[in-house]
């Protein structure tokens, strides 16, 4: 999903929440007993219905289907952007750059090429990557405490600008999907980096509990301030 915001202007199926706030029992003038089941109601974006079963990689890019109905466009892309604090331009560029990239993946239709299905997102998942998503979009525990292991090299629990061109560096399966993890993982730093000094040196930095919730689709929820349509 403290945080760095941007001065100028990336990557689901679903059903009708069950989460009741609170059940009251009142009583009439004539004696009888009405029950009363009050749901919660907010903002429409935050009651998009979901799956009880959606995968970490669906809840990853649902802060970006704006309507709920498990297609992204590049509109919703580049609307969820700007509310991240993405300036036009570069919102834009962004939105049309990751929807050519994910729409014909995950099964866009030749009428709407650009447009993302989440049910079928981990089908873009891409090589030179943490691995961290699986195959089917799940999240492997191990191979996050192994990212930590093998590029947390001053064990302070977070990964630095630097200790990210090591993994990129160790990870490059080809050109193209190397930029493409240098590219998600720049925004990352840049939305919710920390500034920290590492061996004497001012640095941006992604805290492990920041990664935890990258992973889990909860951290863009948290940036802007909306509570995440699913259980975290």
């Amino acid at each position: 999903m403290p945080s760095m915001n941007p001065t100028t202007a990336v990557a689901p199926l679903f059903i009708p929440s069950n989460d009741t706030v609170a059940t009251t029992t009142t009583a009439t003038t004539s004696g009888s007993t009405t029950i009363d089941t009050f749901e919660r109601v907010g903002d429409a974006r935050s009651n998009t219905a979901a799956t009880p079963k959606l995968t970490a990689l669906q809840k990853h890019v649902m802060f970006f289907d704006q309507d709920g109905d498990g297609k992204i466009t590049v509109g919703e892309t580049f609307d969820g952007l700007r509310e991240l604090g993405f300036g036009y331009t570069r919102s834009s560029a962004f939105a049309f750059a990751i929807n050519a990239g994910l729409g014909v993946a995950t099964g866009a239709p030749w009428y709407s090429p650009l447009t993302v299905d989440v049910a079928n997102i981990a089908k873009g998942k891409h090589d030179s990557d943490t691995d961290i998503y699986d195959d089917n979009g799940r999240f492997d525990p191990a191979k996050f405490k192994e990212l930590f292991a093998l590029y947390d090299t001053d064990n302070d629990d977070a990964l630095s600008a630097e200790e990210f061109e090591v993994f990129y560096a160790r990870n490059k399966e080809s050109e193209a999907s190397s930029l493409v993890s240098t590219f998600e993982f720049g925004l990352l730093i840049e939305l919710a980096g920390e500034p920290r000094v590492v061996d004497g040196r001012d640095t941006q930095v992604v805290t492990r509990q920041t990664m935890e919730r990258f992973y889990d689709g909860s951290l863009f929820f948290d940036l802007v301030g909306r509570k995440p349509p699913f259980e975290v």
